[in-house]
């Protein structure tokens, strides 16, 4: 076994040029910097030319620079934006060579101030008919290479593109550029990953290569060679990092092994490229080691990181000789990680406002028994009720959800189920069937709970026409918001989820309206956008939860959530209108789940997906470690590989951690202070049946008992 320990890169610059040029080809004679062999002439394949400017060209114009070979032919071409103020050109063999007489820089709409030299870092760069590092965003920013740099291309050879910096999203698209830009032939737009990305060059690709070259773009990545490679020269490896502690390091610092096989009669030299980056992907480390491996042998190829990182999640791409072997997001210290509360100075009032306003409103709850659903032993019903306005006046919203209710006349724990953003309907679209209990299929543990599943304003439930329910009732309920998180965004006092998390408090309301509830026993789980609202209903009710199991939670730590993948920051930001960022987040300050968990001092139970692409760690963690709760009644459920999930035992998981917080109310036949105890067993004064009491206060025969 190879054990390297994980270090820091470092590169020098050394300054070819220094000075002020303006670059302008529109006039005559234009204007452009020419280099002598003397300072370019030493430029090898993988080196970085970094030029700096200023961009000098109107809007409206195109700002560009073109590097060019001592007889002007160019070699590489830069499109900058305004704002740009450096950017790199790598060299590949061709350019190296093509330079070693000289360099000419021309363009227009730019004025240089430096040109730097980079040395590489000593890789293989002798199938690069294109190197660099473009930045391709939000399907902003291209690469285009020109038809020459495919001169000697083949029909049969792989066309492989190599990229880092992967953001949410990344996704690679290769198009012709000519008028429309389509897509270049057999060259279809994919989600990517790793280091690179490649496919077969057919005739028809070669066709629009040799004629017209090809232009790189997509979402969220930067885009560093094009590479041309023959089939046989490839002897891709078997690769395999097993999950070491869970992703999850605490203790000892982080470590990884790589377990490499060669299939092949001959050695191989495996070249391993360990990446290290937060989540928001700024660079942390990087290491690069080689081993032999002898032919159809294995090694293991053990990488520890140097030092133990800040608490924080980290991601790590692992590739040996460029083949992907595993990237993925690891935590460390997570239950350290500081996601500090920014409650507006109001977020208080406003929230007791809100409060007060549904306090006004009245349930007016109605119940349809859904026969195909009740069973023997509960009864199912849908459940219609008045919730808050869209606003601080206005006409009560219309709630939905349902509901199973005991049918034996006694008191039951209660547990509200709170549901994840409707994202599988759309009007139009794909639906998803809302999920609805089945008394029929009840066990005997399943039938002692009062159990309702709300659905929120505008979603599941209240959005479904008859044909895409199951309850058999035959009406069709329409959303009015379009999309939820977007509705009113901006307006505090009628965004979506100050009316949806008030929809969370009436439903405790509904239950504790009901006979058969036992409120001393109250409940409430939910995942992603339900996790949210579960928070939300602890954090806001004035009656308090037993226990509360939110997992994967949506809307938390809103800052670092856009900075991490794309949803629904995207949303926030085009919909943001004329407010700054700052205003922005002090608006959605008021519904994150990080400052609403300051106020939590229940039980809690979370789970988390290291790997969850949609509602991050670093996120879904916040309202975690936010509460007040005592450490010793809280939990956390790390799912190494997992996204936006839970694993398949989380049900029993949370409902075995909900029984440790169950109160004993058998004993008692009415809460308050005319309770009634039937035997003479002790009780705490939360009704809870004490065996062997110490010292303390206890109910017996409905009165309170000191025993000193």
């Amino acid at each position: 076994m190879m054990s390297v320990v994980l270090t820091a890169l470092t590169t020098s610059a050394r300054t070819v040029w220094t000075g002020t040029q303006e670059l302008d080809w529109n006039v005559s004679p234009g204007k452009y910097l020419q280099l002598d062999a003397a300072a370019v002439g030493t430029i090898n394949a993988g080196d970085c030319l970094v030029f700096s400017y200023e961009v000098t060209a109107p809007d409206t114009s195109w700002p560009q620079f073109q590097v060019c070979n001592s007889s002007w032919s160019k070699l590489e071409g830069v499109s900058l934006k305004n704002g740009m103020t450096s950017s790199k050109v790598y060299a590949t063999p061709t350019m190296a060579q093509s330079l070693s007489a000289g360099m000419v820089i021309s363009g227009y709409g730019v004025t240089l101030s430096k040109i730097e030299l980079v040395e590489g870092d000593g890789g293989d760069y002798s199938h690069a008919v294109w190197i660099g590092a473009t930045v391709i965003g939000n399907w902003t920013g291209y690469q285009q290479v020109d038809a020459s740099a495919f001169a000697s291309a083949q029909t049969g050879q792989k066309l492989r593109i190599k990229f880092k910096d992967l953001g949410a999203g990344a996704y690679l698209s290769l198009r012709n550029p000519v008028e429309g830009w389509p897509d270049l032939s057999g060259a279809t737009g994919t989600n990517i990953s790793g280091g690179y990305h490649q496919y077969d060059i057919t005739s028809a690709m070669l066709t629009e290569l040799k004629s017209n070259g090809m232009v790189v773009s997509g979402v969220n990545f930067t885009c560093t060679a094009v590479e041309l490679w023959n089939a046989d020269e490839l002897k891709p490896l078997t690769l395999q990092v097993p999950v070491t502690n869970n992703w999850v390091f605490t203790e000892s610092v982080p470590s990884f092994t790589i377990q490499v096989t060669n299939p092949y009669g001959e050695a191989v030299t495996a070249k391993a490229v360990v990446e290290i980056t937060t989540d928001k992907m700024a660079p942390v480390t990087k290491a690069i080691n080689t081993q032999e491996i002898a032919a159809g042998s294995s090694a293991n190829m053990a990488v520890a990181l140097n030092e133990m990182p800040a608490p924080g999640i980290y991601h790590a791409t692992i590739t040996v000789n460029d083949d992907l072997a595993r990237g993925f997001f690891f935590a460390v210290k997570p239950e350290q990680i500081v996601s500090a509360a920014d409650k507006q100075s109001d977020f208080d009032s406003y929230w007791a406002a809100a409060k007060q306003q549904l306090a006004q409103v009245p349930i007016n709850a109605t119940l349809t028994e859904i026969p195909s659903k009740s069973g023997a032993k509960r009864k199912v019903y849908l459940v219609e009720m008045q919730s808050i306005a869209d606003g601080l006046s206005g006409n009560p919203v219309t709630i939905r959800g349902y509901y199973a209710e005991p049918q034996d006349g006694k008191k039951h724990p209660v547990l509200i189920h709170y549901q994840g953003y409707d994202s599988e309907y759309r009007p139009g679209g794909d639906s998803a069937t809302p999920w609805c209990i089945n008394a029929n299929y009840d066990t005997d543990e399943s039938a002692n709970y009062a159990e309702f599943i709300l659905s929120n304003r505008g979603q599941s439930v209240n959005n479904r026409p008859a044909s895409g329910r199951d309850d058999g009732i035959n009406r069709d309920f329409e959303n009015i918001y379009g999309d939820w998180f977007a509705y009113q965004f901006g307006n505090k006092d009628s965004y979506y989820y100050r009316g949806a998390y008030m929809d969370c408090l009436r439903a405790i309301d509904f239950m504790a309206s009901r006979e058969t509830s036992d409120m001393q026993n109250l409940f409430a789980e939910g995942q992603s956008q339900g996790g949210a609202f579960t928070v939300a209903a602890a954090a806001l009710s004035d009656r308090p939860f037993n226990a509360i199991a939110p997992a994967i939670t949506f809307m938390g730590d809103f800052p670092d959530y856009f900075e991490i993948v794309s949803w629904p920051g995207y949303v926030a930001f085009n919909n943001k209108g004329s407010m700054t960022d700052a205003e922005m987040y002090a608006f959605m300050s008021y519904y994150d789940t990080k400052n609403l968990a300051t106020s939590i001092t229940s039980p809690y139970i979370t789970s988390i997906g290291l790997q969850d692409n949609v509602c991050p760690p670093h996120t879904n963690i916040a309202p975690y470690n936010n509460v007040q709760t005592p450490a010793s009644d809280k939990q956390i459920v790390y799912n190494p590989e997992l996204q936006h999930a839970t694993n398949s035992k989380w049900n029993d998981t949370y409902m075995t951690f909900f029984k440790k917080y169950m109160k004993d109310t058998t004993g008692i036949r009415s809460v308050g202070s005319n309770s009634v105890v039937t035997d003479n067993c002790y009780y705490d004064l939360y009704g809870r049946k004490v065996v062997n009491p110490q010292r303390g206060i206890y109910l017996v025969n409905g009165r309170k008992n000191i025993i000193r």
